[in-house]
């Protein structure tokens, strides 16, 4: 006679892991961050992190979370491809460019500040930097 069935340790295993994925769903169900992104940010500058855009004057973090990325007179669009991508604002400043010269906006790109979302797509930052 068997002490243990295999088949019973695999049973219970089995309801102890439907358990506690239902404990899990029902405890996270109602959760909501406490904090808003404009009070991370400033409860993190309170605790001395730096911003990566504090040291950029051509890039500047907003309260929201969203920044601003200034255009300057003469810049070409291969330069902001360039600094988007470093900002984190776009997945590829060879992508970008692409839509560019598939749009003929190479030179539409328009001299100013602009407010950028991070979750905004290529398309909507082309968009925003040329005016359309």
């Amino acid at each position: 006679m068997k002490l243990i069935d295999g088949k019973s340790v695999l049973l219970g295993i089995g309801i102890g892991i439907v358990i506690t994925s239902i404990l899990g769903f029902i405890f996270f169900l109602g959760y909501q961050p406490q904090l808003s992104d404009s009070e991370i940010i400033s409860r993190a500058r309170e605790l001395g992190m730096v911003d990566r855009f504090e040291a950029e004057s051509n890039i500047r973090r907003n309260q929201d979370g969203s920044v601003t990325f200034i255009v300057s007179e003469g810049e070409s669009s291969s330069r902001v491809a360039e600094r988007l991508y470093d900002a984190g604002l776009i997945d590829s400043s060879i992508e970008f460019e692409i839509m560019l010269k598939k749009a003929n906006l190479q030179d539409a790109i328009k001299p100013g500040e602009y407010r950028i979302y991070f979750d905004d797509d290529t398309r909507t930052i082309i968009d925003k930097l040329t005016g359309r």
